[in-house]
């Protein structure tokens, strides 16, 4: 499961290394909001949505990573693609970085998970995103130590754990093992 290409027999994506999971938007953006290039972000007054930023009215967010660490293993990670909401000011300043590609020179700032990852499924919960070299997501670290997310971040996820997080997303245990 860590290092070999198969395809999922639920969804029918291939994968080459340990399944991933991504989400497409923030979970406060209808499902229906058109998917824009980076620079409809500036073009465009209002509500909107690209491929790593949103803008809901007051609402603004950036697309991040939350690395799982998986426990038992040499530095692997479960990655989740998530969407991290930012203050107005931490938005426009990290924008203002990202178009100059000197985001990393940002120090991490305070945001809140912006989808509903399992166990628990609550969003909102408050975090760190911490930026990554350049062309790297910068990445979210839970704050709060009560979080079934923070445990799973800082002692990392047992294969157990990780398979019902998978299947929480709705893969079996059967399309991540065997080839289809």
């Amino acid at each position: 499961m860590l290092g070999s290409q198969r395809q999922c027999r639920c969804c029918g994506a291939t994968f080459a290394q340990l399944l991933s999971l991504s989400c497409d938007r923030p979970d406060a953006c209808p499902e229906d909001m058109f998917v824009h290039d980076n620079t409809a972000l500036s073009a465009q007054a209002g509500d909107v949505l690209t491929e790593d930023f949103c803008r809901l009215g007051s609402l603004r967010f950036v697309r991040a990573v939350l690395a799982v660490p998986l426990a038992d293993t040499k530095g692997e990670e479960f990655i989740l693609g998530t969407w991290a909401r930012l203050s107005r000011e931490d938005f426009d300043e990290f924008l203002d970085r990202f178009e100059m590609q000197e985001a990393e020179d940002l120090d991490s700032q305070r945001a809140w998970l912006a989808n509903a990852i399992p166990p628990d499924g609550t969003e909102a919960v408050e975090a760190m995103l911490h930026m990554r070299p350049e062309g790297q997501y910068p990445e979210l670290q839970i704050s709060d130590p009560e979080h079934p997310l923070y445990n799973l971040q800082m002692v990392g996820a047992t294969l157990e754990e990780l398979l019902g997080l998978l299947y929480a997303y709705g893969h079996d245990l059967p399309s991540l093992v065997y080839d289809a």
